[in-house]
């Protein structure tokens, strides 16, 4: 148990350090500035190209004198229209309205309240007399009827112009829908805790719409700028909807960028522009202070998912900067149910603890608005075309590994021993390898090609495109040509160092290249906005195990003999050691769910190689210490002040406020869902073919299923101390994967994309020139290696019983 004691000791030495500099970087709270009012203005479909210092003049002052930022305006649903924004931003959680979305209703929908609606009753309880405001019956809009052009949003914008009569069943009902309790989501949190609130316009009511809140309904906003003034007296909280995008296009089936078209947008942003220059000077003639955040709220029309904008001008937020917030910890983002608990914070109310949402902050400076505009902008571009360009992706993953893997069946199997290399099976082989090789790098090309600015280009998803496959060639090129070609592990080596020192680099750096990058995550989604992502871990823990093995097996080597084990086992636990920092720290990885799956695969690593035998009961011990480990650290983020923690932090609250099973059930049903729907899911049985082939002997198998025993009983591939870390570090790699599958909510999606790494460069190994070992190993490029003679100053670990032993 010495492995087991020196890693606990040593992971409780991180535990202070890990909750170091957790929180959003370089952001400023808004402190303790509290506000008489707030304004809550949500434009739908609102784009940061849509400002304009001459067509928007009033959004563009406002904009140039406050913090602005990029809004995700994600709901429970993929794409979040009309009244799904709403409801997400009242519950401070993702919610969604139970409109039905992916089908069109047979008939025109009707003028009357929505099913288990009391007809006749108005928004504030009343029988449904329109205020003074109100659009008189033979001028309302007609509704249309239903066609097969109301796509994505149409059907919920109807029912904001031609329903909710009752926004209170129309709260119960967005609380009934299976999509908002997986997010454990409270309908209207935010009027439940200010108990007052003024509503212009239809769909603001479900942000606030809940029984015992005083509710004032305006259909729109006045004109007359005295009448505006005396809106916002009436309650601390008015929200206010400005729908003019709604109707500036024509729904299609195909969809669009933005849901409209050119002309008619124009005019609808005129006229918003309008409505916020009388909104603003209201709020500057109302006595006391007045906070105003205006924000996107949704998608209009048929618009792909985007990032929208948002600018908080008042208390708190009176100098220009960036806007973020402790639910993303990055500037300049945001999210839309931050938006509740930095109005609950600015009026000095309690955050309810459904709300998932963080109080928007500032971070520093940011360039002059044009520039800001430009930065806000090349980020929409990035999250929408990473957004639209992964399925695809993955499906490319997909392919280019079973094709490695089929070829490799023809190439490195069904050939026996004996028998005489074939002139054209030789010549595909020496295609195959650079192939493979350059499907290894294809992961770690992901992110290197973020250092090219594809964003900007007129054709951002092919320029994309092209410099992935670049990235992966120079990558290949780089490890193929490289010293270490010298030796037969060097070329695959070499694509696994790339890897982890990107990404560890990266993150080291700020997440830049995580950040869009096909393997990592984009705003939009809004899953994660900085530190690694399920999907990087599963990279980063095979490269980092499998190179710690090497390095810790060239540590051993070179120890005195009466120290190799130590040194070995100094080696792996100071690799997890740091791999545990950089993983878990809130500051830097910020994935607590590597944290428990890295862990037990070093110290199975540490035992592999230092013949610690491995046990049942010993691998239970490694698991409760992990668990431990990552509840401690839970323990020590939920300490520190709400506003700083982290997801874990907040994940102790939802243990002690009763939440957490809405958080583990979401998880279980996310993993569901991946297995079943996600293309990465079919690289699983990809890489089953593939191992069963690679690390089978052959034996009396037919054809191409007749193995080359990469991994068992043969000398013709691998020198056997060579063999043995590897398959080491596979097992390493296949726990620490196993338990990150469990842990995090991308499920099999993690170890599939370890798998596009590993697969390839399995390949690459098994269908490298062969020579009878009798005449010595070939290394990488064709020269004589140490044939099995020449082993015994290697780590050589052999099967005895169920354990495995390392001798030296």
């Amino acid at each position: 148990m010495t492995v087991l004691t020196r890693a606990g000791a040593l992971l409780l030495a991180l535990l202070a350090v890990l909750v170091v500099g957790g929180g959003t970087a370089g952001a400023a709270p808004a402190g303790d500035s509290t506000a008489d009012r707030v304004v809550v203005v949500g434009v739908p479909g609102l784009v940061w190209s849509d400002l304009d210092p001459e067509a928007t003049p009033s959004l563009w002052a406002l904009a140039e004198r406050s913090p602005i930022g990029a809004v995700s305006v994600r709901a429970a649903r993929s794409t979040s229209c009309l009244l799904d924004g709403w409801a997400t931003l009242g519950a401070g959680n993702r919610a969604r309205f139970p409109a039905p979305d992916e089908s069109v209703p047979p008939v025109p929908l009707p003028t009357v309240p929505l099913p288990g609606e009391a007809p006749g009753t108005g928004d504030d309880g009343t029988d449904g007399t329109p205020a003074d405001d109100a659009v008189p019956e033979d001028q309302a809009p007609a509704v249309p009827p239903a066609t097969p052009s109301l796509s994505h949003c149409g059907l919920q914008e109807r029912l904001a112009t031609a329903g909710l009569a009752d926004p209170r069943s129309a709260v119960a009902a967005v609380a009934a829908d299976p999509g908002t309790a997986r997010f454990g989501a409270e309908p209207a949190a935010l009027g439940r805790a200010v108990g007052c609130a003024t509503v212009v316009g239809r769909a603001p009511a479900l942000a606030v719409a809940a029984d015992g809140v005083a509710l004032g309904s305006h259909e729109r906003l006045p004109t007359d700028p005295g009448l505006v003034e005396e809106l916002l007296a009436g309650c601390p909280l008015t929200l206010v909807s400005l729908d003019a995008l709604l109707d500036a296009g024509e729904p299609a089936l195909e969809g669009s960028e933005t849901g409209t078209e050119p002309q008619p947008r124009a005019t609808a942003l005129a006229a918003i522009d309008d409505a916020v220059g009388r909104l603003v000077a209201a709020v500057d003639a109302a006595p006391g202070e007045t906070l105003l955040l205006l924000q996107g709220v949704s998608e209009v029309g048929d618009g792909r998912p985007q990032l929208h904008v948002g600018i908080a001008s008042g208390p708190g937020f009176a100098d220009a900067g960036w806007l973020t917030s402790a639910s993303t910890g990055r500037a300049p983002y945001s999210q839309l149910i931050d938006v509740a608990p930095t109005a609950l914070a600015a009026l000095g109310l309690e955050r309810p603890a459904s709300m998932n949402g963080q109080a928007l902050r500032v971070a520093g400076d940011r360039p002059a608005l044009a520039e800001a505009v430009e930065v806000l902008d090349r980020a929409n571009t990035g999250a929408s075309v990473h957004y639209r360009s992964t399925s695809t992706f993955f499906w490319g993953l997909v392919l280019v590994a079973a094709a490695v893997v089929g070829v490799g069946l023809m190439v490195a199997g069904g050939r026996r021993r004996d028998s005489a290399p074939r002139p054209a099976g030789e010549r595909l082989r020496g295609v195959l390898r650079p192939v493979a090789l350059g499907a290894a790098a294809l992961p770690v090309a992901t992110y290197l090609a973020g250092l090219l600015p594809w964003e900007r280009a007129g054709a951002p998803r092919l320029t994309l495109a092209g410099a992935v496959l670049a990235a992966a060639g120079a990558v290949a090129a780089v490890a193929a040509l490289g010293p270490w070609r010298t030796h037969r592990l060097g070329p695959p080596t070499a694509v696994l160092v790339i890897t982890l020192g990107t990404l560890v680099g990266d993150v080291l750096s700020g997440s830049q290249l995580e950040l869009n990058g096909l393997l990592g995550y984009d705003a939009i989604v809004a899953g994660r906005f900085t530190g690694y992502g399920n999907l990087s871990f599963g990279l980063l823990s095979v490269s980092v195990l499998l190179v710690t093995a090497a390095a810790a097996t060239a540590a051993g080597r070179r120890a005195p003999a009466s120290r190799t084990r130590s040194a070995t086992a100094a080696t792996v636990l100071v690799a997890g050691a740091l791999t545990v920092l950089v993983v878990g720290t809130p500051a830097l990885g910020r994935d607590f769910g590597g944290v428990l799956a890295a862990l037990p695969g070093f110290v199975l690593l540490a035992m592999l190689l230092t013949r610690t035998r491995v046990t049942v009961t010993r691998m239970a011990a490694v698991l409760a210490l992990a668990v431990v480990a990552v509840g401690t650290l839970a323990v020590l983020d939920w300490q520190r002040p709400a506003a700083d923690r982290s997801h874990l932090g907040r994940f102790v609250d939802q243990v002690l406020t009763g939440e957490a099973w809405t958080v583990v059930s979401r998880k279980a049903s996310a993993n569901v869902d991946i297995l079943l729907g996600s293309p990465l899911a079919w690289l699983l049985p990809v890489a089953l073919v593939a191992a069963v082939w690679l690390v089978r002997p052959g034996g009396r198998l037919p054809g191409p299923l007749r193995g080359p025993g990469l991994l068992r009983g043969r000398g013709d591939l691998l020198a056997p101390g060579d063999r043995a870390v590897l398959r080491a570090g596979l097992l390493a790699g296949a726990l620490s994967l196993a338990v990150g599958a469990l842990a995090n909510d991308s499920g099999v999606a993690l170890p599939a994309t370890a798998a596009a790494l590993l697969v390839p460069l399995l390949v690459w190994l098994a269908a490298a020139p062969r020579r009878d070992p009798a005449e010595g190993l070939d290394v990488a490029d064709g020269t004589p290696g140490t044939g099995p003679g020449g082993a015994a100053d290697r780590v050589t670990v052999v099967s005895r019983g169920s354990s495995w032993n390392a001798q030296p």
